[in-house]
Formats: structure tokens, sequence, C-alpha cells
């Protein structure tokens, strides 16, 4: 599931409003690899770690029905509270090893942004035990989006601010190891599964300096800090913040997201 470090309630309004959605080409390329080892129509996915539910929406179109499970109820409310999807159902489990879904009956599970939390010993025959023959595992993730300009130095400039405070000398030792998963692309991580292999996609989206802000501080590494010294963690956004602003010279700058997704995907 999703880490305990997301489950409060502000957090996880937070996680819904600024967490990105996943690359349009990344989910054409789970159906159509889905295609291949199942005929469709698809009867039921299940979104593993779902979180606010930006990865379990992006399935509704393809699936009679999608099951997002997460361990936070907050983050479960919060999905419940975006979802327009009548063929979406979310759903609360803490027991890893006994998830609540049937044996054989799916056709697709994912992980988005989420994998890194589990120990495989635990997941991965629970994921064995649900899917179908030939039923698809993906599990994808995405690294820091980086705002990005016409200016080859400033984007420089922008890149080692954010790696400087957001991850090295002010917010380092509060990420939990599980985070360097992440950063590493899941290339530690290996599926039991059959075909596996790997795909990366970037995704390049328009924001505004607010939201990207909004986003720092959804990070599980600040709000650690801001559970430890809320006065502290608002000095260090506002000081990135101002920061940002005088590298690119704007009040309100219009800025470019570019974020690297990757994905490993399988088959049972």
């Amino acid at each position: 599931m999703t880490s305990a470090l997301f489950a409060g309630a502000k957090h996880a309004q937070i996680y819904a409003k600024y967490r990105p959605f996943p690359p349009k080409l990344l989910v054409k390329s789970i159906i159509e690899y889905l295609k291949i080892k199942r005929n469709p129509p698809f009867k039921k996915a299940v979104d593993v770690g779902c979180g606010s539910g930006q990865s379990t929406i992006v399935l509704s179109p393809y699936f009679e029905t999608v099951i997002g499970l997460d361990i936070s109820e907050a983050q479960i409310e919060c999905a419940k509270q975006f979802n327009l999807s009548r063929n979406i159902e979310y759903k609360v489990t803490t027991k890893v090893g006994n998830l609540p879904i049937a044996s054989s009956s799916v056709d697709l599970v994912t992980f988005s942004q989420s994998l890194h939390w589990f120990k495989g010993e635990e997941i991965f025959p629970e994921i064995e035990r649900i899917l179908q023959p030939n039923g698809v595992i993906a599990a994808y993730g995405y690294w820091i989006p980086i705002p990005k300009i016409n200016e080859h130095d400033k984007n420089m400039e922008i890149n080692r601010l954010i790696t400087q405070y957001l991850h090295e000398d002010k917010l380092g030792r509060y990420w939990d190891s599980e985070r360097y998963i992440v950063q590493g692309y899941y290339s530690t991580i290996d599926l039991p599964f059959k075909n596996t292999h790997r795909l990366n996609f970037q995704q390049t989206s328009d924001s505004t300096l607010q939201d990207y802000m909004g986003y720092l501080s959804s990070w599980s590494a600040y709000q650690k800090l801001v559970k430890e010294d809320p006065l502290t963690a608002k000095q260090l956004l506002d000081e990135i913040e101002k920061k940002i602003i005088k590298i690119l010279g704007e009040e309100k700058p219009t800025l470019s997201l570019y974020t690297d997704f990757f994905m490993i995907m399988g088959h049972r």
C-alpha cells in the first residue's frame, strides 16, 4: 500500500491536488501489452497503492471494473470525492498478504509510485494469486518534475536548486530509504513474472509556480519536516520560491514541467 507517511487527511488533499497523472502514452503501452496477452473485453483491473486515485481513473475506460486499494483511509476518501466513474471502486486494506480480491479474477494489476513501499516476498505471491493466466502486472513511477524554460543556464540553476534543497542539504535526512529505489528508476527491482521488460517516458505539462510549490509540499520528506518544525518547513518553501523567481526574473512565471516516468511490465 501507499506508505503510512501519506495517511494524514491534509497530506492526502495536497497529494490529490498536486500529484501528476500518468502520461497517456504510458497507459496506452500498458493496454496494448495487455491486448497481446489477453483478449478483450477486459473485466477487472486493480490499482495497488492507489493513493488519491490519479492512477486509477485512467484505467476506467478499458475495464468493466477497476478497484483501487490503499492503506490510507484519508487517501481513499480523497479518491472517492474526485471519482466520477461508475465502474471504479475504492477500498481500504491493510493486509498486504491477503488482498480483498478473488483468485484468478484480474486482467491487470498496476502500481503507480507505490511498488517500492512493498516487500516483494509479501506482495508478489498475492499478485500471482489474483491475476488470471497471462494477466499483466505494470509498475511505474516518476522522478522529480523539473521546471524548464528556453534558457539552458537558468534550467541548470533551477535543477541544482531543487536537488540541493529538497534532496540533499535540507531534506536528505527526512527521506525513507525506499525513496532511493525511485531515484534509481526501479532498476533494483526484478519482477518474478514472465517477459519482464522496462520502458521510459517523458511528460511535459504546463504549470504555475504556485502549483509547483504545492507539488513540492506533497513530498513525504517535506511533510515529515512539517510535523517536526512547521515554521522551518514554511521558510524552506518560501526560500525556494524566492530563488526560483530570482532565477527566472518573473513574479508569476508560467512553467513547463518535464517529468521522467519509468515502468516495468510482465505477465503471469
